[in-house]
């Protein structure tokens, strides 16, 4: 870093269980040093019977700010002061931050992880418009992201492990998109090779569980996009099968540094506020690079990859 950990330097972190698989500690620490600013990010992994006491700790000593991953999105809820509105629907939280930035104020709740997917995806090249689309999960980032891709006119059906849970999400959608219901059914009940884009949300295939796959039997068409929001590690099972068969693919390494991207300036508004996203990303992208994540995303030429 450009600077020595003192009495002046802001903490921030991840918080999730597990967290060592985490790369956000990488790309924002790297933010820190291009633009000179005096803080360190780190990753913070309770157990999920001690958050609320941790969470407590990042209160008492006025974090800047926090990211939440993997149990905590949903745990959070009760415990912040304020949720933004798309948090209010989807009741899922990724970021943490002060309202107007007053340390030990109002604790805000946010998520970013549908603007980094959707980001994610079109930069790759891929349309998004009229698509029909397979979400899979219905947890706190499918919400997000479910919410999104309907904003976006996709044809969309949610596929889940307990319906009840995938009906009530498919209600809920319904009231804010009744010209744009979706759908919902089960993973035994789905037919792979239907929907133009697959889209995982769930954990299944992440580090250490490299050889699972939400859709261990799949037969996917090769026209098909596949993406998984996992990016540790760079090529899910998923991922995998569905290359195997000629499918294009994409991992969530991109959604990572756009949703990064975007917390980052609710953390330090004053200090971006002349520096653009793409500058930011292009750090956090560079640094995730140095630390052996691939250099292209896993299509050999997702620009050209339209469907």
């Amino acid at each position: 870093m450009s600077y020595k950990i003192n009495g002046q330097t802001e903490i921030l972190g991840v918080f999730g269980h597990p967290v060592r698989h985490s790369k956000s500690p990488t790309m924002h620490n790297a933010l820190f040093k291009e633009l000179g600013i005096n803080a360190a990010y780190l990753p913070f992994g309770p157990i999920p019977e001690n958050f609320s006491t941790a969470l407590d700790g990042l209160k008492a000593l006025h974090f800047r700010g926090a990211n939440l991953t993997i149990p905590y999105k949903e745990q959070v809820l009760e415990l912040v002061n304020e949720l933004s509105p798309i948090s209010e629907f989807t009741q899922s939280v990724n970021t943490l931050y002060w309202k107007n930035g007053e340390k030990g104020g109002t604790l805000c709740g946010t998520t970013t992880d549908p603007y980094g997917a959707i980001k994610n995806i079109e930069d790759a090249g891929i349309s998004l418009e009229g698509k029909s689309l397979a979400l899979l999960g219905n947890g706190g980032a499918a919400k997000a992201i479910a919410y999104a891709l309907l904003e976006k006119n996709v044809k969309l059906t949610i596929v889940c492990r307990n319906e009840s849970r995938g009906k009530n999400l498919v209600e809920k959608l319904s009231l804010f998109f009744p010209e744009n219901v979706p759908t919902y059914c089960s993973f035994n009940d789905f037919n792979t090779s239907e929907p133009d884009i697959i889209l995982n949300t769930t954990p299944v295939g992440m580090h250490p569980n490299v050889n699972d796959s939400p859709l261990p039997d799949a037969s996917f068409r090769k026209e098909q996009f596949v993406y998984d929001i996992i990016y540790t590690p760079t090529e899910t099972r998923l991922l995998k099968d569905a290359k195997a068969q000629g499918c294009k693919i994409l991992n969530g390494e991109g959604m990572l540094v756009h949703q990064g991207a975007a917390s980052f300036k609710l953390w330090f508004p004053k200090e971006t506020e002349n520096v653009s996203e793409a500058f930011l990303v292009s750090v956090m992208r560079e640094a995730l690079q140095k630390e052996n994540l691939p250099e292209k995303t896993l299509n050999s030429n997702p620009a050209s990859a339209k469907i």
